[in-house]
Order: structure tokens, then sequence, then C-alpha cells
């Protein structure tokens, strides 16, 4: 019975080890709401975006993206909502990090605008690879 039971454990033991090795990298992927809009990075495209809110009023939501470690672009730029005269869109607008070494650790500070509250607001800073 002791000998049955030890090869179960050893046998189990040997099955979490082998799935946990074959499991596929993790994607850095992720989306967040800032307030007046969203940001999101997909690791399948190398795409950081940033999409304000297309309600009430003016919004937009602005980003500076830098890296941190390694090698790569820096951007700086604000998505405009739909209600601005010019410069604004109904979709997020992106930039690339694809020239960016894999697994560069990128910092994105975030700053919302909402027309009625008058005043940008700091929304903090993310920290993911790319």
């Amino acid at each position: 019975m002791k000998k049955l039971l030890r090869t179960a454990v050893v046998g189990a033991g040997v099955a979490t080890a082998c799935l946990t090795l074959a499991q596929p990298a993790l994607a850095n992927s992720f989306s967040k709401a800032v307030g007046d809009g969203t940001v999101s990075y997909k690791d399948d495209t190398d795409q950081f975006c940033a999409h304000a809110y297309n309600t009430e009023g003016l919004r937009s939501v602005t980003v500076k993206l830098t890296p941190v470690n390694g090698s790569g672009p820096s951007h700086h730029w604000t998505d405009k909502n739909v209600n601005y005269s010019s410069g604004g869109t109904s979709g997020p607008t992106c930039r690339s990090l694809a020239t960016a070494y894999e697994d560069t650790q990128y910092r994105a500070q975030i700053w919302s605008y909402w027309g009625e509250r008058g005043t940008t607001v700091s929304r903090g800073t993310v920290t993911f690879n790319s």
C-alpha cells in the first residue's frame, strides 16, 4: 500500500511539473479604465492604445510611454473623443512598440480630461513588459 501511494504521489508530481513547464509564456496584454477613457496593450500586435469615452462633452486621454529598461521607442500622445471639432476620433489612438526588444519594461503615465470637470487629472502609472 505504501509503495502504491508513493508511486501515485511521484506520478502526480511529475505530471504537475510537466504541465507547469509546458505552459506558453504569459501574454502581457491588459486593458484598464482610467476615468474618462481606457488604455490597453495588446502583446500579440505590440500596440498600446488610448481611448477617450465618446460621452458627455469633451474628453481626452493622454499617455507618456517610456522604456524603463532595454531599448525601444518613447511616445507621448493624446486621444480626443468625437466631441472635439478638430482632431477628435471615435476610436482609440494607438502607438507601436514593435521595435522594442522583447520583454522591455515600459512605464505609461496617464492623464485624462473631461470638459465638464474642466481639469486634467493624473490617472497614475502602469508598468508592463512589451
